[in-house]
């Protein structure tokens, strides 16, 4: 067969996704000391998640890449390739937040040491235990991701630095949502350790979140402003509160047959893409 003919008739597998090479030059300045609603807890909280991310994203690169040669669907492995470099500069981009909350005084290296304890130890685990691990977190960012998306009050609440950095974060989490359970499935698929990794994940990672936070607010001596922890308290976990209503979306993680893409966001992937990277976009002069 003619060579010409052959590369014409080829076809290019891409990724549904790729990497934003982002630069969003945080300064002390800019990022004030409360850029959650002006809210101790609130902004804590946001803190708290932001200080496991960068040493957390290195872990699930690491745990994807050592499958990668057992993967064999060409799409996979290119998505693995774009969730690699994403993930790369979400930790870049945060260990950048991480270090201008530290210029403002907050106890950042103190987090991210305590966030190594448990990051290292599972390294040690064996090799597919650590994949579970990054499908169980990867659906926390996801669905948290999600949210964040479609919530236009909670946005609202963050100065706009921190807003627009959220919520480029959130949109790369979201078009990445699956990779790491797609390669999981396809190297393991025991629903029992996907399942019981979730649950083990779940017993330490929020009970951490929440005592670094509240440790937080005691440092900054707010913790006795009884109103401004509660008006936190339930912007975060009332009722109707940003992480308590992920309660539904997190459960169905448990299900025998569930997938990432079972929570449609085919519609909100493009409306975010074309709000921060189209021809208009938000963040488009932020790209390197």
């Amino acid at each position: 067969m003619n060579v010409l003919s052959t590369k014409a008739n080829s076809t290019v597998v891409k990724a549904n996704f790729s990497p934003r090479n982002m630069d969003f030059a945080f300064t002390p300045a800019a990022l004030p000391r409360y850029y959650a609603d002006n809210n101790p807890l609130l902004t804590a909280i946001m803190t708290t998640l932001s200080a496991a991310i960068p040493e957390g994203e290195r872990f699930f690169v690491e745990s994807v890449r050592h499958f990668r040669d057992r993967v064999s669907d060409p799409v996979l492995k290119k998505e693995i390739s774009a969730f690699i470099g994403q993930e790369a500069f979400h930790a870049r981009e945060h260990d950048a937040f991480n270090r201008a909350l530290l210029q403002n005084g907050v106890s950042m290296e103190r987090h991210e040491r305590i966030f190594a304890i448990p990051i290292n130890l599972m390294r040690r685990m064996p090799q597919k235990f650590q994949l579970a691990a990054t499908a169980a977190l990867e659906h926390y960012t996801a669905i948290i991701a999600e949210q964040l998306l479609r919530s236009p009050d909670m946005r609202e609440k963050l100065a706009p630095i921190s807003r627009a950095f959220w919520e480029w974060h959130a949109l790369e989490e979201t078009e990445h949502k699956a990779v790491a359970f797609d390669v999981y499935e396809t190297v393991s698929g025991s629903y029992s350790l996907r399942a019981g990794t979730m649950l083990l994940i779940s017993a330490v990672y929020w009970p951490l979140v929440l005592s670094m936070s509240f440790k937080m607010v005691i440092d900054d001596g707010r913790i006795f402003n009884v109103r401004e922890v509660l008006k936190g308290l339930n912007i975060a976990l009332g009722r109707k509160g940003f992480f308590s209503t992920l309660a539904p979306k997190y459960l169905d993680y448990l299900k025998p047959g569930f997938h990432p893409n079972d929570h449609n966001t085919d519609a909100l992937l493009a409306e975010w893409r074309e709000r921060l990277f189209g021809s208009q976009g938000l963040l488009a002069g932020n790209v390197k």
